[in-house]
């Protein structure tokens, strides 16, 4: 019966990883955990503006139960994690493990969220913002982060899921009336240039400050990374889990803040 056990023991130790385990290992090598709360913090400086701006600093706890309630990190994690299973194959996964859990990928994952956090305080991101406006754009420096951005596509990937992002919001708020989509649409889509302007800006500070401490091979092999069939998998299923998790939490904060608004006026 021991033997059979063993047996049994070294069978199981023998199988290779599932699907579920691979993407829980990934989610750990890219510390989306720390992603999640990072984003959980942000969304409460959302709730401010949105409350100095909509509701005239009138929303109170009943406001700010709601959000964080929509804030809920496991929820939005799960929304990733989603992404990865139905946009990467067993292989992909494969490779994006040994990416990020190698050196240079811990290092990349460490240098970004640390970037995120700080930028998170605005002092911190207008010097991001001046510094990248200062910056020479005949170095070589930023001419690996411009081809990171370009070859990630993330200006205009981010630019369409924050146009998509404030629609949903604003369908959460106008639940209840008769909104003029056509109209709000219009609205968003008037507002794309600008929108472009300042996403290319909040990147290039974001970039420029991240990855300061790597040297050009380090920036070189990330991008190549970024090149290959599983790199771009990784980017569009990251884009395919960011833009529906701000989809969702969009909307249900334009209900809050209906409800709020409606709340304040019994």
């Amino acid at each position: 019966m021991r033997r059979l056990l063993l047996a049994l023991a070294l069978a199981v130790l023998g199988l290779p990883a599932s699907a579920n385990e691979k993407i829980d290992r990934l989610a750990q090598a890219m510390h989306l955990a720390e992603v999640m709360e990072i984003l959980v913090l942000e969304g409460q400086e959302h709730r401010k503006n949105l409350d100095e701006t909509l509701l005239n600093n009138a929303g109170g706890a009943f406001f700010e139960a709601q959000v964080q309630d929509i804030y809920d990190p496991i929820w939005m994690q799960d929304h990733l994690t989603e992404a990865f299973e139905t946009g990467m194959s067993d292989t992909q996964l494969d490779q994006a493990i040994v990416f990020f859990e190698s050196d240079l990928g811990r290092t990349i994952v460490t240098l970004e969220n640390s970037a995120r956090q700080a930028m998170s305080d605005p002092t911190i991101e207008e010097m991001a913002r001046d510094a990248f406006a200062a910056t020479e754009r005949a170095t070589a420096r930023f001419a690996l982060v411009e081809e990171y951005i370009e070859v990630n596509q993330l200006i205009e990937k981010n630019v369409q899921g924050s146009l998509t992002s404030d629609y949903n919001f604003f369908r959460g708020l106008d639940v209840d009336s008769s909104a003029d989509t056509q109209g709000l649409l219009a609205e968003l889509l008037s507002q794309k240039d600008s929108r472009t302007e300042d996403t290319e800006a909040w990147l290039y500070a974001f970039l420029l400050l991240a990855y300061r401490p790597l040297d050009e091979a380090q920036m070189r092999e990330n991008i190549a990374f970024s090149r290959t069939e599983t790199g771009q998998a990784l980017n569009d299923a990251l884009f395919e889990g960011f833009d529906r998790m701000f989809n969702d939490i969009s909307y249900q904060l334009g209900q809050a803040v209906a409800r709020t608004l409606r709340a304040s006026e019994l």
